[in-house]
C-alpha cells in the first residue's frame, strides 16, 4: 500500500442486539435480530435492558469495534440522549454501524441527533406497528418464523390478548424476570434460553400446541402459580382504588402490587367482568393509573377518550396513546399521590382525546 493511502474499512463480523427486557415485543424483536445475524453469518451477542440501564449499556457499547449494533423496542428520552450518543459515536469511530428500530414517540431532537451519528446510521420509527413487526419488515421480510414472532408480539403489545401462546409468553417473561430480580441475577442471562429457542425454532421451540403448555414443565408450573397469586394481588389492589372524575373522564388510580406488570393490571382493569369490589359492579375507567412502590406510574386506557402518552407526558414520561409510563417519585401517602395526580390532570387537557 502506498504511503498515505486510506486504510480499507474493516468488515463487520459481529452483531450486537440491544432490546427491551420487559415485554414480549422486546424479546421477540431480539429473537428476530438473532435470526438475522445467523442468516448473515455474523457472530451474535445480545443485551436486554430497560430505560434505567441506558448509561451502563451504552457505556459498554463504546468499546465495540467493527460491529453492527441493532437496537429494538427502546425509545429515546432526551435526558438519556447525551449518554447514548457518546457511546454510539465512539463505537462508530471504531468501525461500527447502528440500526435503531422502534415504535415509541421520539422528539425531533432525539431523532436528528441519532441520525447525525454517521456511517449510514439507520433509524426506523413507526407507531402503527410494534417493534417486532418493524424488525421483521426491515430485517427478515420473507422469514416465516420472524413473521410468527412479530404477529405474537403485536397481539401482546397492542393488548388484543387473542392468541393464547402470546398470553403465555407474556406470563413466562414475567415469571423469569421477577425470579431473576429476586435473586439479583442478570436479566439477559435469565432470558437467553427462552430467546434462543424462539429465535432458532419459533414458538414451536418452547410451546406444545396440543396441550397448550410450555415444553418446560417447571416453567408451566411456575406460571400456574404466578397466575393464581397475581389474581389475588390485583383484586386486593382494586379494593383500594381511588376514582376521580376529571374533564368528564373517569380516572381510576391504584397502587401497583409487587410481582405484577402494568400490562397485567391494565388488562385486568379493562375487563368489566373483573370489576367487582365488595359485590358492587364498577364501570371501566377511561384512564387507568397504577402507582408502583418506587413511585413509577403506569398508564392504560379503558376507552379511546383519553391519550395515555399525553397523561404520561405530564409526569416526565411517554409512550403510546393506549399505554405509557411516567414518574411520580417516592411517596408515603397514597391519597396524597392521588390528589397530586388529579390536580395535574385537571390543569391540562393534552391527555383528552
Amino acid at each position: 500500500m502506498a504511503s498515505g493511502a486510506a486504510k480499507a474499512p474493516s468488515k463487520i463480523a459481529k452483531l450486537l442486539s440491544i432490546s427491551h427486557d420487559k415485554d414480549v415485543d422486546g424479546l421477540n424483536s431480539a429473537a428476530i435480530v438473532r435470526r438475522y445475524a445467523k442468516s448473515k453469518g455474523l457472530k451474535h451477542e445480545v443485551i436486554l435492558t430497560d430505560y434505567g440501564g441506558f448509561e451502563k449499556v451504552f457505556g459498554k457499547v463504546a468499546a465495540y469495534r467493527n460491529t453492527l449494533i441493532i437496537v429494538t423496542d427502546l425509545g429515546m428520552d432526551e435526558t438519556e440522549l447525551d449518554k447514548v450518543y457518546d457511546g454510539l459515536s465512539r463505537a462508530i469511530a471504531q468501525g461500527c454501524r447502528v440500526v435503531w428500530l422502534d415504535h415509541h414517540q421520539w422528539s425531533d431532537t432525539s431523532a436528528k441527533r441519532i441520525l447525525s451519528l454517521g456511517n449510514k446510521t439507520v433509524l426506523k420509527i413507526n407507531h402503527e406497528y410494534c417493534a417486532a413487526e418493524i424488525a421483521f419488515k426491515v430485517l427478515m421480510p420473507r422469514d416465516e418464523i420472524s413473521e410468527e414472532l412479530a404477529r405474537i408480539a403485536h397481539d401482546t403489545d397492542f393488548n388484543h390478548r387473542e392468541i393464547e401462546v402470546a398470553n403465555a409468553l407474556t406470563d413466562a417473561l414475567s415469571v423469569i424476570r421477577f425470579g431473576a430480580l429476586d435473586r439479583r441475577e442478570d436479566l439477559t442471562e435469565a432470558l437467553k434460553s427462552l430467546l434462543t429457542s424462539l429465535a432458532d425454532e419459533g414458538v414451536s421451540g418452547v410451546w406444545d400446541e396440543p396441550t397448550k403448555r410450555f415444553k418446560d414443565s417447571l416453567l408451566s408450573k411456575r406460571i400456574d402459580h404466578y397466575r393464581k397469586d397475581r389474581m389475588k394481588k390485583m383484586k386486593k389492589a382494586l379494593a383500594g382504588h381511588n376514582d376521580i372524575e376529571i374533564h368528564e373522564r373517569l380516572v381510576r388510580i391504584l397502587e401497583m402490587p409487587s410481582g405484577v406488570t402494568t400490562t397485567d393490571i391494565g388488562t385486568f382493569l379493562s375487563n368489566p367482568e373483573t370489576l367487582r369490589v365488595l359485590g358492587d359492579d364498577l364501570r371501566v375507567a377511561d384512564l387507568l393509573i397504577s402507582v408502583s412502590q418506587g413511585g413509577m406510574l403506569g398508564f392504560r386506557r379503558g376507552s379511546e377518550r383519553v391519550l395515555c402518552n399525553g397523561a404520561a407526558g405530564l409526569f416526565n414520561g411517554g409512550g403510546h396513546p393506549y399505554a405509557a409510563g411516567g414518574e411520580y417519585g417516592m411517596y408515603d401517602d397514597f391519597q396524597a399521590v392521588c390528589d397530586d395526580i388529579a390536580l395535574t390532570l385537571s390543569k391540562n387537557t393534552d391527555w383528552i382525546a
